[in-house]
């Protein structure tokens, strides 16, 4: 796979090798759009068990399991 395809096929732009957009003086710019890529996919990631929990699909109660989809996994707390 050739440098940036990965980038490309998620959307991500690509830092122009040449013309105006490609000069140096703009290298600050794209390491902050880096950065802010960064900073979007870690808001993405849960931050306390509650919502690794939910993200996975793992939830608990005392009632019958209800709803949910394929492969969500559901404790029953037993009296």
């Amino acid at each position: 796979m050739a440098i940036g395809d990965a980038a490309t096929a998620a959307g991500y732009p690509l830092v122009p090798d040449s013309g105006e957009e490609g000069k140096v003086k703009y290298g600050a710019r794209e390491i902050n759009r880096s950065r802010d890529f960064v900073a979007l996919q870690g808001a993405l990631i849960p931050t306390t068990k509650a919502g690794f929990r939910t993200s996975s699909g793992i939830s608990s109660g005392t009632a019958e399991p209800t709803g949910g989809t394929d492969g969500d996994i559901y404790f029953k707390i037993l009296p």
